[in-house]
């Protein structure tokens, strides 16, 4: 915490050197966060890259004390919903894309249940209000805590556990109804 507040400030003196060091630890987070979000992983890129410049750009604005993840994360997401919004103005087909980070497991039976459970909640996906998902994706994606999930989104902790708790009922029932589906009952 103390090494990223001294990057943060020595950015700010203009030691932009320091970016890239700031950001290291987060990159993957990010990447995951705006991939879950679109559903795409060139297009996940593309929100990684303008949540970068936003946040060199308004680091200013970053209030010392906070929790910089907290403030990251909330730039990824909000660049996500701008990158969604853009498509749904220009195209009123929005389909769901099927590249997926690569699996490391050599047990191809393995691979195959993990792509086949992540699509069917990635599916479910479209059941969530935009709060849902992103409650879900920052707690049970992400790993944050409620207090973390509360700072990003800017809201309540009583809200976080409200939406977090509609998000997994509304996907535990999408999973119960595809496997009646699937087992043809």
């Amino acid at each position: 915490m103390k090494d990223e507040q001294r990057l943060i400030e020595d950015v700010l003196m203009g030691k932009h050197e320091s970016f890239e060091p700031l950001l290291r630890p987060y990159r993957q987070g990010m990447l995951n966060m705006a991939y879950r979000m679109t559903g795409n992983l060139e297009e996940a890129k593309e929100v990684c890259q303008e949540a970068v410049f936003k946040v060199f750009r308004y680091l200013k604005t970053f209030k010392k004390g906070k929790s910089f993840k907290s403030w990251l994360y909330r730039v990824v997401m909000n660049s996500a919903y701008d990158r969604l919004r853009q498509e749904a103005r220009h195209s009123n087909t929005a389909g769901a894309s099927d590249t997926s980070f690569p699996d490391e497991t050599h047990n191809p039976e393995k691979r195959y249940l993990e792509l086949e459970i992540k699509e069917k909640i990635r599916a479910s996906f479209r059941l969530l209000t935009p709060k849902e998902k992103s409650v879900f994706l920052l707690r049970d994606g992400e790993g944050m805590s409620i207090r973390e999930t509360s700072e990003v989104l800017g809201c309540s902790s009583l809200s976080v556990r409200t939406h977090l708790s509609r998000a997994r009922a509304k996907i535990r029932m999408e999973f119960a109804r595809v496997y009646r589906l699937d087992r043809g009952k």
